[in-house]
């Protein structure tokens, strides 16, 4: 699995960028980065950012879905 698809694993399963970062043991900014690429290369928003936890949005579900089959 590419790390941009791991980060956003760890950051919905995390429930945030914070802890993902934590959890990965990289920086805030560099996981949020991997997944701006990512949402960048889909052409789509995979995460919804606007509360103050982050959660998939309905393309971001289907992705998951996809790279957990």
């Amino acid at each position: 699995m590419l790390r941009p698809a791991r980060y956003l694993l760890a950051v919905v399963d995390h429930g945030g960028f914070t802890r993902a970062a934590e959890a990965l043991n990289v920086s805030q900014p560099a996981l949020s980065q991997q997944i701006r690429y990512l949402e960048d290369r889909l052409g789509t928003k995979l995460l919804d950012r606007s509360g103050r936890t982050v959660r998939p949005t309905d393309a971001g579900q289907a992705y998951i879905r996809h790279l957990k089959s």
